[in-house]
């Protein structure tokens, strides 16, 4: 390996023909521990006047199918529920993120990241917080074509949810020290939108991070193998009061993220419970997420390469009259 090939290491993991290639500023995802895991969060939020950009550089030769864009997101905000103080509700809300060529994004280069319900959330001191967590990271797949192979690629993380405009409210993102900070800028705070990226590069980077690297990334993704990366077995339902309990099992070659889905008419398929990000795949679903009698239920996983894997579908049986 050449000098000039060593250096470039650290913003471009060598590509393999199995394992996602991940592009990002510091030597792996792995590295953000700071502000998204706990501790103090530094004002590190996402937000509808709070957007992170970073200048990645182009995506190494090889032979990829899919690509994402992905940021490490954590301490999603809490409230209490209306009329019952005692008990706390997640404050809705969304994250995109975008890419481009230039620090400019327009209307297509923007993709849905994540909701605050299936971020980890905040621990609230004086209350009992359901899904409190170290930040993960969350992927939106974008068309191959939008990633660079030939100039820098443009990465940055925002909110259209107009109520996050303070850490407070906001969920945070991840960082990490960069190893030798003062060199080259390469990310970005821009504190002067409104809920949408710049559409303009002038003024778009606005305030230099030369210490800190943002939590924000590509994921390059090779073909996928012929036989099925993930599946999923195992299947079963059973009540517990009125609560529903389901279970599967899924198997394959880093398994990343697992839940379960419903449908009326087994075509179109929406996701009733949290994500689980490690086995075993249990699920208690409340009264109000389990569909009416007559509807389906299965069970979904993924693979760090996007691969998806179902289970057959499970009938609700109709109540006895």
């Amino acid at each position: 390996m050449t000098a000039a090939a060593a250096d470039s290491l650290p913003l471009s993991l060598s590509t393999s023909s199995i394992v996602p290639t991940i592009i990002t500023l510091m030597p792996g995802p792995h590295e953000y521990g700071r502000f998204a895991d706990g501790g103090p969060d530094a004002n590190w939020y996402v937000g509808f006047n709070n957007a992170w950009i970073v200048k990645l550089p182009p995506a190494p030769t090889g032979d990829f199918a899919r690509a994402f864009i992905g940021a490490k997101l954590g301490r999603a905000k809490t409230r209490p529920v209306p009329d019952k103080p005692w008990l706390r509700e997640m404050i809705p809300g969304k994250v995109y993120a975008g890419i481009s060529s230039s620090p400019a994004w327009n209307s297509e280069q923007g993709f849905f990241l994540a909701e605050t319900r299936d971020i980890p959330a905040e621990a609230d001191p004086q209350a009992h917080v359901d899904g409190v967590g170290a930040g993960e990271w969350f992927w939106a797949e974008v068309p191959l074509a939008q990633v660079s192979f030939t100039a820098p690629n443009y990465l940055i993380v925002w909110s259209p949810t107009n109520y996050f405009t303070k850490a407070s409210s906001a969920p945070i993102l991840a960082a990490a020290d960069l190893d030798e900070p003062g060199g080259e800028t390469r990310a970005w705070l821009n504190r002067s939108i409104s809920g949408v990226p710049p559409r303009a590069p002038g003024a778009s980077l606005e305030t230099p991070l030369n210490t800190l690297a943002p939590a924000i990334a590509i994921k390059l993704v090779p073909p996928a193998p012929d036989e099925p990366a993930v599946s999923v077995a195992d299947f079963s339902v059973a009540r517990a009061g009125k609560r529903v309990l389901v279970r599967f099992s899924a198997a394959g070659e880093d398994v990343s993220e697992a839940w379960v889905e419903a449908s009326r008419d087994q075509l179109e398929w929406q996701r009733v419970s949290r994500i689980q990000r490690k086995p075993p795949y249990l699920f208690s679903l409340p009264p109000e997420k389990v569909p009416a009698s007559g509807s389906f239920l299965r069970g979904a996983a993924r693979d760090i390469s996007g691969a998806l894997g179902v289970s057959g579908g499970y009938m609700i049986p109709y109540a006895p009259h």
